[in-house]
């Protein structure tokens, strides 16, 4: 195992944070959280929006991973809301890449990023990281986000990970999804035809100690595997138990429930992840049943 690291971590208090911290102190690594409403010992505080920060957090840092943003699916997308969403990975990046001038130390960044970047023009392609990005939204979104991050490579390793459905039962996706199939009212989104990239919440975190540990650099696509909607929720519903017996929700349906924001559930994308495997990096779950049997063992 290599020689621990100082580790600043943003947005550490999230789904994905949480178990990334824990994962990175148990490897050696003194892990600092960057939040606004400090607890624990190694969290500190922060405002980016205001640009204040404790600045103990700072001293000597080798890595920064930085987790932070607005929920994409939290609230309907407003044009504020959108704003906000945008705001809160740019505006946090680039204040975070001024902090870093005065890290002496310092040299790596690591940025969450999004699969949905390449559009939904090719639902049959797996895209590759030099795919160019589509004109959507949330194509929109990870094109600022990632040029945010650049903003270290003059100088620093950045390394942007493209992240699919984080599959893990306390929360993301697959808890709101549990929770209609428990309930007997899960079914199929639209055609149900989508593609939907997803990977363990346990292979999310090693991805993240992976590219802290070898210093990886560029964009990697976060992906274990894809499977249509349907195939998600008939897989899912089999490990619960549960039957699904209501059909498809119609698109129009979910088009007044969602807004804008339904194209997250309606569309669909599959991703090529050879790159990140041909860094050393293997998935321990590729078989949706065989993951969420796991998930949902206990």
């Amino acid at each position: 195992m290599p020689k621990g690291k100082t580790i600043l971590i943003a947005g550490g208090t999230g789904l994905i944070g949480r178990s990334l911290v824990e994962a990175l102190i148990d490897r050696g690594h003194e892990v600092r959280v960057l939040t606004r409403s400090p607890k624990k010992k190694n969290e500190f505080y922060w405002s980016p929006s205001d640009k204040k920060i404790d600045d103990k957090a700072l001293e000597n840092v080798q890595c920064i991973v930085n987790l932070a943003g607005a929920g994409i699916a939290d609230k309907r997308w407003t044009e504020t809301r959108k704003k906000e969403i945008i705001s809160s990975r740019v505006n946090t990046t680039r204040y975070l890449f001024e902090l870093s001038k005065n890290m002496t130390q310092f040299n790596h960044y690591i940025s969450a990023s999004g699969i949905n970047c390449y559009g939904y023009d090719q639902p049959e392609r797996k895209h590759k990281e030099s795919d160019d990005f589509g004109s959507d939204f949330l194509s929109v979104v990870v094109k600022r986000w990632e040029e945010a991050a650049d903003l270290f490579a003059d100088d620093h390793r950045v390394a942007k990970i493209r992240t699919g459905v984080v599959l893990d039962k306390d929360g993301g996706a697959l808890a709101q999804i549990a929770k209609t199939v428990k309930n007997y009212v899960g079914a199929p989104l639209g055609k149900g035809n989508q593609w939907m990239p997803w990977l363990t919440i346990d292979d999310m975190v090693r991805i993240y100690i992976h590219a802290v540990e070898n210093e990886l650099d560029g964009a990697y696509n976060a992906v274990a595997d894809s499977v249509t909607n349907k195939e998600f929720t008939k897989s899912l519903a089999k490990v619960l138990g549960k039957p699904l017996w209501l059909p498809n929700v119609p698109s129009f349906v979910m088009k007044i429930i969602l807004g804008e924001m339904s194209t997250v559930v309606l569309n669909g994308l599959q991703a090529d992840n050879s790159k990140i495997k041909e860094t050393g990096f293997s998935f321990e779950h590729t078989n949706l049943k065989e993951a969420l049997e796991k998930i949902y063992e206990d």
